[in-house]
This record gives structure tokens, sequence and C-alpha cells, in this order.
């Protein structure tokens, strides 16, 4: 895929989560880059198909990384007396049960802390240099998350770090998932609002505009035009996705995301076409710095 030429006003970074957590899901996001609009993604050091996406990434050195922090749902890096885990040795399954066993105290911020240190250390050993940090599930924007995901950054000195806060819209069909996730977005708006009251480093955070939680998972060629047309010229954007080849993985199927749907959006003729008319320019993390 090829980047377009500098000068457009409207800058858009389209990023593919969960990057290492299946292979069909690698390869999916893979062709998205190659035959689509993606222009980076977030590679998730515990997935289980982590050293598959690093096999893809040598074959697009183009695609920008990012780290994709991961603290549910997955096994993690780190083994042993970590407060993290269950009996089952797992993560807890989702950022609510997290967050109630951080307020519980029964998570020590220590153990948070070495776990995510050493999930960044995973990407970067491997020789890629990551350009950007998010999270499963959002766990980053949690107050007392943020300020630590922005320590981290300036450790790593990873330069951008999402803010997962989308301007509400009103232009969605209202279903049960569009409810579920208006609320889940609201959430994520009060949970960075109080990080930055507690004091985390947001000011030096650059804030792109982020676009994509609403449709999470659910990401059709309607709505990505309709999101197209919203864009605004003198604005950096970050469109949120999950492409991918449907997961084999009974628990990746419950998640009940579209990945082909998506796949099949973000590698539209129509949709290149538009952007090209538009003059949005597809851009990465790096060129930002």
């Amino acid at each position: 895929m090829t980047i377009s030429a500098p000068g457009p006003a409207i800058r858009l970074i389209v990023n593919a989560d969960d990057f290492g957590v299946s292979e069909r899901v690698n390869e999916g996001i893979i062709l998205a880059h190659r035959s689509g609009i993606v222009t980076a993604a977030s590679l998730m050091a515990v997935g289980r198909a982590f050293d598959h996406a690093v096999q893809c990434c040598r074959r697009v050195p183009e695609l920008d990384v990012g780290v994709h922090l991961t603290l549910v749902a997955e096994k993690p890096l780190l083994q042993g007396t970590s407060s993290l885990t269950g009996d089952d040795g797992r993560l807890p399954p989702s950022i609510g049960v997290f967050l109630r066993r951080c307020l519980a105290g029964s998570i020590r911020m220590a153990d948070i802390q070495a776990e995510l240190s050493a999930q960044i250390e995973r990407v970067l050993d491997h020789g890629l240099p990551a350009t950007h940090i998010d999270s499963h599930q959002h766990v980053h924007a949690l107050p007392g998350m943020a300020q630590l995901a922005l320590r981290l950054s300036d450790r790593y000195r990873i330069p951008f770090v999402r803010v997962p806060i989308e301007d509400p819209r009103i232009d969605r069909p209202l279903s049960v998932h569009a409810v579920s996730r208006w609320a889940g977005a609201m959430a994520l708006r009060a949970s960075w609002t109080m990080a930055r009251f507690s004091g985390a480093r947001t000011a030096g955070c650059r804030r792109l505009h982020f676009l994509g939680f609403t449709e999470g998972g659910r990401l059709s060629q309607t709505r990505l035009h309709r999101l197209l047309q919203a864009l605004r010229p003198g604005r950096t954007y970050e469109l949120m996705c999950h492409p991918g080849f449907a997961p084999e993985e009974p628990d990746l199927q419950r998640w009940n995301y579209h990945h082909e749907q998506e796949l099949q959006a973000l590698t539209s003729a129509s949709i290149r076409s538009e952007i090209a008319a538009r003059g949005i320019r597809l851009d990465r993390f790096k060129n930002l710095t």
C-alpha cells in the first residue's frame, strides 16, 4: 500500500487492534494493509499468535507497529506469584473484573507495571520499533492505569498513547450493541477525565481525534463511509478497527466481532476512491513524530 503524498488537510491513521491474537486475524490485518487502508497495527505481546505476527511484520515493513497492552482475557508473560492471575493462571476475564479486583486491593500496582514493561520489552526485543501504545479493552484509560501508560511511553520512548475518547454521534441506528457501545464510550470519557484530574500527564500526551469505538467489531462499509464524511480539515485522526479472517478459537468467536465484514470495508475499492477524492492522507504514527 502506498501512503499518499504530503499536503492534504485531513490526516488519517487506520489502526488495527488485536494483532497477534490469532493467525487468521493476523492474516486479515496484513491483507487490510496491503490491499486496503490499514496503516498501523497494535501488537499483543501475550497473543497466542505473537510469533506469527512478528513474521508478518517482516513482510510489510511499512506497517506501523504499536503495543496493545493486555491485562485481561489472556495469559500474562510473567507467571509465578503475580497478583494479576487467578487459579487458572490467566489474567482477569474482562475490564470489569479487573477493575473490581483493583478496587478491592487484590492486584498490586507493582505487578501491573512489571507485566506491562515485559510486554513492551518483548515487542522491542523482536526489533519492532513501537510507535504507539493502546490496550486490550482500553484498560490503560482507567485512573491509575493512564498515569502508568504515560510513564511507560516516556521510559521506552514510544511517542503516542491512545486517548480513547470519541466525540458522540447520533447517526447510528438504535440497537442493543449501539447502546452498549455508547455507554462504554461515556465510561471511557469519564475515566480519562478522572485520570487527568488525578494528575496524569495528559497535557503532554499528543491527542489524536479518536474514531471507531462505537463501531467496535462491527465496522461496515456504510459506517466507514459515514465516518469518512465526518472528517474535518486540519485534523489528524486515529481510526480503530478490527479486520481479520473469522477466528477459529471458541473464546475469540464469543467476542461476536464481524472481522470479515471489517476486512471487506477496509479493502473496498469505493472506500479507497472516496479517500482519494476527498484528499484524505493515509498516514502513520511515525510520520507525526
